[in-house]
């Protein structure tokens, strides 16, 4: 593992509050709780893309050998196929087919060529540019199941949470390509190394920045857990 550096650690931290922010909110209009919120006008979208071009930048800080790339990102997919199961279960019409720990346990693997020292920053802006371009291009598509990481769903398909790789996997290559300027060869280069010490008010966000996966993994479970606490009658109503 490489070195943690503490802005990385609390824009990590900022993004998964305001994701566990959105969620809560999410949850409480899919329990009837709430009517004013609409997800098809008020998106976490902003959130994802930084949690996942974060993702992307903290590739270069942990300096892993291709292995270990390999290793960390089939960790991922299979915790993002856990929540596949439990969302099958639990909500089978909005099932998390794609979602991301999915994209980013795929993306940790497809990045193994843009990581190497000798691939120079602009060649993953390069790349990770025109997959959001060809984004633009596919919205609207319809595909299959085999196509949908790759943003072109079957007709009919919803889930709760799907990040497919174009666009996303775009972000994550920006991410890496913002990791080479800023920390070559995993450590600060010129210009983060204008980073001041890091102020004690940001040791709580740090914190949570250091632990993201498992925070990620636990908060949709205390939410609902806590919902039906405070309001066990909007649960009940839902599920009977």
């Amino acid at each position: 593992m490489g070195e943690r550096y503490y802005e990385v650690d609390a824009v990590r931290g900022t993004a998964l509050i305001f994701m566990v922010l959105y969620h809560t909110i999410f949850c409480l209009f899919f329990f009837g709780i709430i009517d004013w919120f609409n997800p098809q006008v008020i998106s976490g979208a902003a959130g994802a893309a930084v949690f996942i071009f974060i993702a992307g930048l903290s590739l270069i800080l942990a300096g892993r050998r291709p292995s270990g790339v390999v290793r960390r990102g089939v960790q991922l997919l299979l915790l993002g196929l856990i929540i596949t199961a439990v969302t099958a279960v639990v909500y089978p019409q909005g099932c998390v087919v794609f979602g991301i720990l999915h994209l980013i346990g795929c993306g940790t693997i497809l990045s193994i060529p843009f990581l190497s020292e000798k691939v120079k920053w602009y060649v993953p802006a390069a790349a990770g540019l025109g997959i959001i371009i060809l984004s633009c291009f596919l919205q609207g598509s319809s595909g299959n199941l085999l196509l949908l990481p790759f943003g072109m769903p079957y007709p009919g398909f919803t889930s709760i949470d799907y990040e497919p790789l174009i666009p996303w996997f775009g972000v994550m290559l920006l991410g890496i390509s913002a990791g080479k300027i800023l920390y070559p060869s995993g450590k600060r280069g010129a210009l983060a190394s204008r980073i001041p010490p890091m102020p004690a008010a940001l040791s709580p966000l740090c914190f949570v920045g250091r632990h993201t996966l498992l925070i990620y993994m636990l908060h949709i479970p205390v939410i609902i857990l806590l919902i039906f606490l405070i309001f066990p009658d909007a649960v009940f109503a839902f599920l009977f």
